[in-house]
């Protein structure tokens, strides 16, 4: 991720672990702390989902958050996914803590259908 007007390095966004047999995928993201809840995350994200459903034509995106930051669940609900899930003791942090993580996923159908929606409200 950049800012648009100085090309700076805030960030960082990323597709993985394609299923060639699912289609499902998914994404991780970070933004630098001095960027953090000025939309950055959110609109990398919607711009990544879009490209995924439009252009790759993904079945399924999936992400997780510890959930000691919940500010980056609000970053995946505003983009469109839904909460599927808490996963205990999904990680273990720098100080060998482990943490539970919220999963969240989008399918392309839920993709389809929120655009559906908006672009017939936005006829009116």
């Amino acid at each position: 991720m950049e800012l648009k007007a100085s090309g700076e390095l805030i960030g960082e966004i990323d597709l993985y672990d394609f299923d060639e047999q699912t289609g499902n995928c998914e994404v991780s993201y970070s933004v630098g702390p001095n960027w953090w809840n000025k939309g950055y995350a959110t609109e990398a994200l919607r711009e990544v989902v879009r490209f995924a459903f439009e252009t790759m034509n993904v079945h399924k995106i999936s992400a997780a958050h510890n959930t000691d930051n919940p500010s980056s669940g609000k970053v995946m609900l505003k983009s469109g996914m839904r909460q599927e899930g808490i996963v205990r003791d999904m990680i273990r942090n720098a100080k060998n803590q482990y943490k539970d993580c919220a999963i969240y996923g989008m399918l392309q159908a839920d993709y389809e259908n929120s655009n559906t929606r908006s672009n017939s409200q936005g006829d009116s």
